[in-house]
């Protein structure tokens, strides 16, 4: 017996997945517990925030508010203990140097890097003592940086407070700060 001859069809390749492939979501900082597929972007590092804090002092002591624009929101506002109001950080800043010339810190060591204290969102879950609070804007992708002052007055004339603590957010793969806290007032 011999096998029949094969029909003469058009071949077809052998079977292909049809399904389309899965196409992820655009990656965002943090997730909602009830999202099904989520993106997340990787963490930035801690030598990030440090150096946001790092470039921020560098434009104060040079004076420069251009630099400093540059590293915070657009809706950035500093909140004083003492005043309880939020102008935003570029315009308290100006009206700071008018009243000390912060370039005379230029040589100055201000802070310690090595004594900031970083704060995640979880972190600030419960009160402790020397512990900051977790502020009302800060999201769940938010960083609080406690920097204690080495520096807080020069002679008779103060120029920042005990501790400046800073609120970052990420944007575009880096820190930006979203708002300051420091218990200074402009004389």
């Amino acid at each position: 017996m011999t096998a029949p001859e094969p029909v003469e069809a058009p071949r077809h390749p052998d079977g292909v997945v049809v399904d389309p492939g899965t196409e992820l979501p655009e990656a965002v900082n943090a997730a909602e517990p009830a999202a099904q597929l989520v993106a997340l972007q990787p963490p930035l590092p801690e030598k990030a925030a440090h150096a946001t804090i790092a470039a921020y002092f560098r434009a104060i002591v040079a004076e420069d508010l251009e630099a400093l624009g540059d590293l915070v929101t657009p809706d950035a506002g500093a909140t004083s203990k003492s005043r309880g109001s939020s102008p935003g950080i570029v315009d308290l800043w100006r009206a700071r140097m008018r009243h000390f010339r912060y370039r005379t810190l230029a040589n100055e060591v201000l802070y310690q890097d090595a004594d900031l204290q970083i704060y995640r969102y979880d972190d600030l879950d419960a009160v402790a003592t020397g512990r900051p609070l977790r502020p009302v804007d800060m999201a769940r992708s938010d960083w609080l940086v406690k920097v204690p002052m080495l520096v807080v007055r020069t002679g008779s004339d103060r120029a920042f407070g005990e501790d400046v603590t800073f609120l970052l957010r990420r944007e575009k793969g880096r820190f930006r700060i979203r708002q300051v806290f420091e218990d200074f007032q402009i004389p």
